[in-house]
C-alpha cells in the first residue's frame, strides 16, 4: 500500500493513450513520479519490486514513485491503457521515507507519523477493480484531456481533477478494505431520482427499465438503505424541497411541488408536515 494525499495541489509531469499494436513488456525502471496506469482493453502483467499484478480491463495500477517497476512477458496485442505520471506530494514523500527508512529514531517516526495521522492521507491499494467505479475512468480521460489542452486554466483543471478522481479512488478502497460491495444498480438509479427531481417515478417504472421487478428493487434498497424506493424517493425530494425553500424564498409553494414531482402544493404540504413536523410555509418563516 502508498499512502495518497488529498486536497493537495497537484502536478502531471505526463498523460496519454497508449495501443501496444504488437505487445510491449512494461520498462524496467524507478522513477521519482507515481505511475497511475488504467488498463482499457487487453491484460498485463507488471511487477512492483518482488509482487506480481495481473491487470485485466478497468483495472487501476498504482505504481508508488522510488519503487522499482518491470515486466517479464509482454501485454497482449492491442493493449490499450492510459497513464499518469504524478508528482508526489511532500507529505508522500515524508511518509515513504518514514515507511522504508530503518535508520530513524522511535520518537521521530512517532512524530512524522503523527503528521501524517493528522492531514488528509489515506492508504490505498496498489491494485483496484474500477469496473463498478465509472466515474474513476471518466476523471482519468479527463486529465489527459485537459493535459494537452492549451487553456491558460489547465493547471487548475488537472489538479482539481485529479483530487475529484482521488475521492472515488478513497471511497473505492474503503469498501474494499470494510468488505462493502457497491450496488451499481443503485448508483444508477439514485443518480436518476437526483438528475430528474421533477419526475416521481414508481417503483415498476424503475423496475422496468432495468429488466427486473419491483420486488427486486425493493430489495436493492432494503438492503442497502433499510427502505423502500418509494420511501428513499420520497425522502430525497423532501430534502430537496427543504433546501429550495431556504434558497428560494419567493418562489411559491406551487413552483416547489411542480420543481419536485408532487401534484399539486396541498400533497406536498401534507408530505411536508408528515417528514419535519411542521408545514412548508413555518418552516420557511424560521430562516
Amino acid at each position: 500500500m502508498l499512502n495518497l494525499e488529498e486536497m493537495a495541489d497537484r502536478r502531471i509531469t505526463g498523460a496519454n493513450y497508449i495501443t501496444s499494436v504488437n505487445g510491449m513488456v512494461h520498462p524496467n525502471r524507478i522513477m521519482d513520479v507515481h505511475d497511475f496506469l488504467y488498463i482499457l482493453d487487453g491484460e498485463w502483467e507488471i511487477f512492483e519490486e518482488d509482487k506480481a499484478y495481473h491487470l485485466s480491463k478497468d483495472d487501476l495500477l498504482i505504481l508508488s514513485a522510488g519503487r522499482h517497476h518491470y515486466g517479464r512477458i509482454p501485454c497482449n496485442a492491442g493493449n490499450r491503457h492510459m497513464y499518469l505520471h504524478v508528482l508526489p506530494t511532500a507529505l508522500e514523500s515524508d511518509s515513504k521515507h518514514v515507511l522504508n527508512s530503518k535508520r530513524q529514531s522511535f520518537s521521530s517516526t512517532k512524530n512524522s507519523m503523527e503528521k501524517m495521522e493528522s492531514s488528509s492521507t489515506f492508504p490505498c491499494h496498489t491494485l483496484l477493480h474500477c469496473k463498478e467505479r465509472i466515474l474513476i475512468r471518466t476523471y482519468f480521460q479527463n486529465i489527459i484531456r485537459a493535459y494537452w489542452s492549451k487553456s491558460p486554466q489547465k493547471e487548475h483543471r488537472i489538479s482539481l481533477l485529479f483530487n475529484l478522481m482521488l475521492c472515488e479512488i478513497h471511497e473505492l478502497n474503503d469498501n474494499i478494505c470494510s468488505n462493502h460491495k457497491t450496488d451499481s444498480l443503485l448508483e444508477e438509479v439514485t443518480q436518476k431520482l437526483q438528475s430528474n427531481p421533477q419526475v416521481f417515478y414508481t417503483a415498476s417504472e424503475i423496475a422496468d427499465s432495468y429488466y427486473i421487478c419491483a420486488r427486486t428493487l425493493n430489495n436493492h434498497f432494503f438492503k442497502n438503505y433499510g427502505k423502500t424506493f418509494y420511501a428513499y424517493q420520497m425522502e430525497t425530494k423532501l430534502e430537496m424541497v427543504r433546501d429550495f425553500l431556504i434558497h428560494q424564498p419567493d418562489a411559491k409553494l406551487h413552483e416547489a411541488a411542480l420543481n419536485f414531482g408532487f401534484y399539486d402544493e396541498f400533497h406536498l404540504s401534507k408530505a411536508f408536515k408528515k417528514q419535519y413536523g411542521v408545514s412548508p410555509s413555518k418552516f420557511r418563516a424560521s430562516f
